[in-house]
């Protein structure tokens, strides 16, 4: 067996590792899920009341959960129910997961073609010599 043929053999093998990886991603992209593009978080404020507890410098903050997103380079934010809050947070991280998996797709994939030009390389041969012809005279 050549060099070259060892690489090549080498370099399918790779592939179909990268191809496997590949397909699996593309089923964790393809689960029928719920998205919500945003963040679900505790927000602290003071509400401005001189009279209220937390108008003093010690005192403990008014929380509410929030949905935060950005929409049109704006960030909004929006007042959560108690009976949301779980179900939104969820579908939150769901978002934020299917994005890390396109990602990690969008990267596998480029190494699936960097695979495949490493083996055009090694597998393409050389075009013939041209063919001589004797000349009469």
């Amino acid at each position: 067996m050549t060099v070259s043929s060892d690489l090549a053999s080498r370099l399918r093998l790779a592939f179909r590792t990268l191809l496997a990886a590949y397909q699996q991603r593309s089923r964790d992209l393809l689960r029928p899920q719920q998205l919500l593009k945003g963040s679900v978080y505790e927000l602290q404020t003071r509400c401005g009341k001189p009279s209220c507890h937390c108008a003093s410098e010690f005192g403990p903050l008014h929380t509410t959960t929030v949905l935060s997103w950005s929409h049109r380079g704006r960030t909004r934010l929006r007042t959560l129910r108690v009976s949301d809050r779980a179900r939104l947070r969820r579908f939150a991280e769901q978002y934020r997961r299917f994005r890390q998996a396109r990602a990690a797709l969008g990267k596998l994939h480029r190494q699936m073609l960097q695979t495949v030009d490493r083996l055009e390389r090694v597998l393409l041969q050389a075009p013939p010599a041209p063919v001589t012809r004797k000349r009469k005279r």
